[in-house]
C-alpha cells in the first residue's frame, strides 16, 4: 500500500510540475503577446510600418514577431552590418596606412625636383578630434626633413586615386548635404572632414555675423540665411555639393550669444590636406614652389615612400562610429572593404563585398539593399530578422563577437543610448545600435535580464506624432521583455 502510494505521489508530482511549467511558460508567452499588442497599439504607430523581432539567444526561442521579414528604413542600424563585415574582412587589428612618397630626385642642397604625394587609402582619422590626432602634421613635417629636404620645387599632391569620385551617395537627400554628419568620403581626410563657423547672434529675429571660420585654409563662400532664435538649440543646416565651394546656410541659432559654433562638412578634404601640409612645410622653412592639387600630373614617374602614417587600429575606430553613430568613419569603412577585391573603391564594390561575405555565411541578402554604409540614404533597407540573424551569428559563432557587443552603446550610460531606458531596471543591461532618420526610429542589439540573454530588432519606418513618444513604447516594450 506505502509501495502504492508512493508511486501515485511520485508520478502525480511530476505531472503537476510539468503543468506547472506548462502553466508558466503559457504565462509568459500571453504576457509576451500582449506587451507587444500594447506595443503595436501605440497611436504614433497607427499609420507606421513596423518590424519586431525578439530572441532568446541560448535556445533560439522566439519572444515576440511582427513582420520581421518585411524590408524597412534601418537608419543607422545599418552600421551593425558595415562595422561586423568590416571585422571579417579586414580584422580587427587592421590599420588604414597613408603613405607620403616622393618623385622626382633630391640634390646635393636638399632640393626636391618633384613633387611629394599623400596617398589616400580611405583613412578618416587623419587629425580627428575623436582620436586626438592634431599634431599629426608636425610628423609629416619632420618626415620630409629626416630624408634631407630643404626646398621643394614641384608640389603637394593629394593622391585619392584609390577611391572614385562618387565621394557621397547620389540618393542622400538635399538636406543633408554640407552638413557635418554627411560628409563624404574622398580617400583622403582632414579634422573630421569638418569645418566649423564661430557666429555673433543678436536679438530674436537678426541675422548672426560669421566671427571665424575654420580651417582658414580652405576658403568657403558663404550665403547666411541664418536667424538668431528664442529657441536655445542648433537648428541651423547647410547646404552644398561635394567639390563646391559655395554654402547657403539656413535655420535658426540661439539669439544674443557672444559665440555660437556650427559645423559643416569641407567641401573637398583632399585639397585641404595637401594645402594644409603646403602651410606647414613653408611655416617650418621648407619652401615649396608649386601649388597643392588633387589632381595627379599626366606623366607619371617612380616613387619613393619615406613615410606611412597610421590610423587607430579598426577595433577601436569601430568604437567611435557605433557608441557615436559616426557616419563618416562607417562611410569610410564600407568603401575600403572594395579595396580588398577591386584596385579602386566604389560604392557598388563595397556592397557587393558585404552581400558576399553574409551570403557565403547562409545569410539571405535579397532583403538586403545597402546604398551605403552609414544608414543615411532613404533608399537603404533590411529586415528586423537579418539584423537578429546577425546578432546571434555574431555573438555565438563569430570570433569577433566580443568586438562588435562592446563597441555597441550602453543603455543609460554612453553614445546614442545615453537616454535610452535611463533609470530603469534595464539600464546597462542593453547594448545596441539605435537608428533615427526623419521618421524613422530603430533599435537593434542585445538585453540581458533575468540571467537571460536576448537579441532583439525593432524597427518602426513613417511613425505619425512625436519620435519621443515612440522611443518610450519601444522602452516599454523592451521592459515588458522576461
Amino acid at each position: 500500500m506505502n509501495k502504492m502510494l508512493l508511486f501515485f505521489t511520485s508520478r502525480h508530482y511530476r505531472l503537476f510540475s510539468a503543468l506547472l511549467l506548462l502553466a508558466l511558460s503559457l504565462e509568459n508567452i500571453q504576457a509576451e503577446s500582449h506587451a507587444l499588442s500594447v506595443f503595436l497599439k501605440t497611436p504614433e504607430l497607427s499609420c507606421a510600418n513596423v518590424g519586431v523581432l525578439v530572441k532568446e539567444i541560448k535556445n533560439n526561442k522566439i519572444i515576440a514577431d511582427y513582420q520581421s521579414n518585411k524590408v524597412l528604413l534601418p537608419g543607422s542600424n545599418l552600421k551593425l552590418i558595415t562595422t561586423a563585415t568590416a571585422l571579417n574582412l579586414l580584422g580587427p587589428d587592421f590599420k588604414f596606412q597613408t603613405p607620403l612618397q616622393y618623385d622626382g630626385n633630391i640634390d646635393r642642397d636638399g632640393i626636391l625636383h618633384g613633387n611629394i604625394y599623400i596617398v589616400g587609402t580611405g583613412d578618416p582619422t587623419i587629425g580627428s578630434e575623436k582620436f586626438d590626432d592634431i599634431n599629426f602634421i608636425d610628423q609629416w613635417v619632420n618626415a620630409v626633413k629626416n630624408i634631407g629636404i630643404k626646398a621643394i620645387e614641384g608640389r603637394i599632391v593629394a593622391d585619392v586615386s584609390a577611391f572614385d569620385r562618387e565621394v557621397i551617395p547620389p540618393n542622400w537627400v538635399w538636406e543633408d548635404m554640407g552638413n557635418y554628419y554627411a560628409a563624404g568620403d574622398y580617400g583622403l581626410s582632414l579634422d573630421d572632414n569638418m569645418c566649423r563657423l564661430t557666429f555673433r547672434t543678436g536679438s530674436v529675429g537678426s541675422t548672426p555675423v560669421i566671427v571665424s571660420v575654420a580651417p582658414e585654409f580652405h576658403p568657403i563662400i558663404f550665403h547666411n540665411y541664418l536667424k538668431a532664435s528664442s529657441v536655445n538649440a542648433d537648428d541651423s543646416y547647410l547646404h552644398g555639393a561635394p567639390f563646391s565651394y559655395q554654402r547657403t546656410i539656413t535655420g535658426t541659432i540661439p539669439a544674443n550669444r557672444a559665440s555660437f559654433v556650427v559645423k559643416g562638412d569641407l567641401p573637398n578634404p583632399p585639397l585641404a590636406l595637401a594645402t594644409y601640409f603646403t602651410w606647414e612645410l613653408t611655416r617650418k622653412g621648407i619652401a615649396v614652389k608649386g601649388t597643392p592639387t588633387d589632381t595627379l600630373p599626366d606623366l607619371l614617374s617612380s616613387r619613393h615612400t619615406f613615410y606611412v602614417h597610421y590610423s587607430p587600429d579598426l577595433n577601436t575606430i569601430i568604437d567611435k562610429t557605433n557608441i557615436e553613430s559616426n557616419n563618416l568613419f562607417a562611410e569610410h569603412i564600407f568603401k575600403r572593404l572594395a579595396l580588398i577585391d577591386y584596385p579602386v573603391a566604389t560604392r557598388e564594390e563595397a556592397t557587393h563585398m558585404v552581400k558576399q561575405f553574409w551570403s557565403n555565411h547562409q545569410f539571405d541578402t535579397t532583403s538586403l539593399f545597402m546604398e551605403d554604409g552609414c544608414g543615411l540614404s532613404p533608399f537603404d533597407g533590411v529586415t528586423p530578422s537579418f539584423l537578429v540573424h546577425l546578432l546571434i551569428y555574431m555573438r555565438t559563432e563569430n570570433p569577433y563577437g566580443n568586438q562588435l557587443l562592446n563597441s555597441l552603446p550602453v543603455a543609460g550610460v554612453n553614445g546614442t543610448l545615453r537616454n535610452f531606458l535611463a533609470n530603469t531596471p534595464l539600464e546597462g543591461k542593453v547594448r545596441a545600435k539605435s537608428g533615427s532618420i526623419m521618421r524613422v526610429l530603430c533599435y537593434s542589439g542585445y538585453l540581458q535580464h533575468n540571467n537571460k540573454d536576448y537579441v532583439f530588432s525593432i524597427m518602426t519606418n513613417n511613425f505619425c506624432g512625436s519620435s519621443l513618444n515612440v522611443r518610450k513604447a519601444i522602452e516599454k516594450f523592451l521592459l515588458s521583455i522576461h
